[in-house]
């Protein structure tokens, strides 16, 4: 049996712990750059975010991330699609 987990959460600290360098990690921001929309992805899991992200947060996020223009999640066809650069 394979387990697959699909998380959409608001809370920062769930999203920190869910975060592993095995996975990759895609960001938004609004209108003034602040971070608003945060996805970790990995082979068994993916943490969709939205909120605010503390300072400390923003500062991983934006290293070990990837600022992206969109995010899709389909969890009934089962992808994640981001766009970058359009």
């Amino acid at each position: 049996m394979k387990l697959q987990l699909l998380a959409k959460i608001t809370d920062a600290e769930l999203l920190r712990k869910s975060m592993h360098e095995l996975g990759t990690v895609f960001y938004q921001v609004d209108g003034e750059g602040n971070i608003s929309r945060v996805v970790y992805f990995s082979g068994s899991r993916v943490v969709e975010f939205v909120g605010r992200v503390d300072e400390d947060l923003a500062r991983r996020v934006k290293a070990e991330g990837h600022r992206v223009d969109s995010i899709e999640v389909d969890e009934f066809q089962g992808f994640v699609r981001i766009v970058q650069g359009c």
